[in-house]
């Protein structure tokens, strides 16, 4: 992620994936994948939505991340739901150890692929598209992501093998009023200028209908599944 996960920004991301059901979408096109695996490997796993749905689809998961409080919020949702595969790991992923028969990227590392084929039979990376809308303006992003079609060209040039499928499901952020988005897009763009705000939010701020989450910026999120081969 772009910004630090704290109590506010946790807040958000699982009640935009409560309200869209992104990550049990992702994992139902996931899970046909562990067929005939037992281990899995998420690196970066955040707070670990993904592995949460993908819990009942393989045997183990062991869910990497950098952030304390990711992992923190992921052990509370491990507890409250009774799951009793997971294992939250605070570890770089530079110092990676361990054997899997899956690794899964999510949204993360899809520049380091090759890095984690020796330590996996196949390798999943779910990579972002080039987005036609986002939740904040684009002007002000900090980073350049990686996309799902810089990857495919790379793995191209190299020549190495992979399968692809292409989805887009729902992933907008819902809100509890007005200022709570201006909250988030602050968040995310702390230079934003206050006309800036006022004309993005004029724009994409929507009415839901819903008494609990008035407000959202809808995001379709296209993505690309890239199965491959890993080292072992």
């Amino acid at each position: 992620m772009n910004f630090e996960w704290n109590s506010q920004t946790i807040r958000w991301y699982e009640e935009a994936n409560a309200y869209s059901g992104f990550f049990g979408k992702v994992a139902g096109l996931i899970a046909p994948m562990l067929q005939g695996y037992s281990t899995l490997c998420d690196i970066g796993c955040g707070l670990g939505l993904l592995d949460l749905e993908l819990s009942s689809s393989i045997g183990s998961i062991t869910c990497l991340d950098i952030n304390p409080n990711a992992l923190a919020a992921l052990q509370k949702n491990i507890e409250a739901r009774q799951i009793g595969n997971l294992e939250p790991r605070l570890m770089d992923c530079r110092d990676l150890e361990g054997e899997w028969d899956v690794i899964c990227i999510s949204f993360f590392g899809s520049r380091e692929i090759e890095n984690f084929l020796p330590y996996c039979r196949e390798l999943i990376a779910v990579v972002g598209k080039q987005q036609q809308s986002e939740l904040y303006p684009e002007k002000y992003r900090k980073f350049s992501k990686n996309t799902a079609e810089k990857v495919e060209e790379v793995l191209k040039e190299k020549g190495m093998d992979y399968v692809l499928r292409e989805a887009a499901f729902e992933f907008g952020q819902p809100f509890h009023s007005q200022a709570d988005a201006e909250d988030f897009v602050r968040t995310h763009c702390p230079a934003i200028s206050p006309e800036d705000l006022s004309s993005f939010l004029e724009e994409s701020l929507k009415a839901t209908g819903d008494s609990q989450l008035p407000w959202v910026i809808p995001r379709l999120k296209s993505f690309g599944v890239f199965e491959i081969k890993g080292g072992l």
